[in-house]
């Protein structure tokens, strides 16, 4: 009787470890559920400095119109307005157009209006990296100084970006971690004054991001210096601002970046407004 009872006890036991590690294995519904929302859904479309980590699908197109006003130390100022395009050749594979198409300044003494720079670039994205909650992604951008830096409306370097994204979620999605990290290259510049010529760059551009609301509440911290390169700049900004998901596939950003170094820009501001286009969704 005795040896019976234990067996059965035994079996009880067996079956319980069993079903807990199986449950454990699975996650739990809220995960599970967490899981299977597309990575659009959990997290925002589009940054301030940092890039998103949300890739565009196979023919999926995203458009981002940018405003932004920045105080400079001193007097001087500009205003931007930009337009980035991504296209998904792929679910991984993504290209990308980035332009000033208008720049609004005052750097260089009197006030000036034209196109600034331009940039194209490419990115190959890795949405799953050992877990759904964990994403990297490398992108490559050559910028192209299309505008006129005597005018104050470029920056004068023709420019290659090496850049790695990481990013991880946590509380099944709630929060998120991320960085964009990378070197900027100038490989030739146009005819400028010798105070004003162009160095290489590191930058790393790293924040955390929290539901809340119809969208996220982010902060962001971005550090540039050219230091290592002859430069004498160290440009450090941090940037609070508010994602709102209008629609399933439409943003919009509010954000002010603060410069707490000598060589950063001294305040500004940013909205943006991004949507999608095609893809899986149509």
């Amino acid at each position: 009787m005795k040896e019976n009872s234990a067996r059965l006890l035994f079996l009880v036991i067996f079956m319980g470890t069993t079903c807990c590690a199986q449950s454990a294995a699975k996650g739990t519904p809220q995960e599970n559920r967490a899981a299977e929302e597309s990575l659009e859904q959990r997290q925002p479309l589009e940054l301030v400095f940092a890039d998103s980590i949300v890739p565009q699908d196979r023919h999926e197109m995203m458009l981002t119109t940018g405003g932004w006003y920045t105080q400079q130390r001193g007097d001087s100022h500009y205003a931007l307005l930009t337009q980035k395009i991504e296209w998904g050749i792929s679910d991984k594979l993504q290209v990308s157009t980035f332009v000033q198409a208008l720049r609004r300044s005052n750097q260089n003494g009197s006030m000036a209006t034209g196109m600034g720079d331009f940039e194209i670039g490419a990115r190959y994205t890795w949405e799953t990296v050992g877990s759904p909650f964990t994403h990297a992604a490398v992108a490559f951008d050559v910028g192209f100084p299309t505008g006129d830096p005597r005018k104050g409306l470029g920056e004068s370097a023709y420019t290659v970006t090496p850049s790695v994204l990481v990013s991880h979620e946590f509380a099944k999605g709630k929060y998120q971690v991320f960085t964009t990290d990378g070197l900027e290259f100038v490989v030739a510049h146009r005819s400028v004054g010798e105070p004003n010529v162009p160095h290489h760059a590191v930058f790393s551009n790293s924040g955390v991001s929290m539901h809340s609301g119809p969208g996220w509440a982010v902060a962001e911290v971005s550090v540039t210096s050219t230091r290592w390169s002859g430069g004498t700049d160290t440009q450090l900004t941090v940037t609070p601002s508010y994602i709102w998901r209008v629609a399933r596939r439409t943003e919009l950003l509010f954000g002010v970046f603060i410069g707490l170094t000598s060589s950063s820009d001294r305040i500004g501001g940013v909205i943006k407004f991004t949507f999608e286009l095609g893809g899986k969704h149509e």
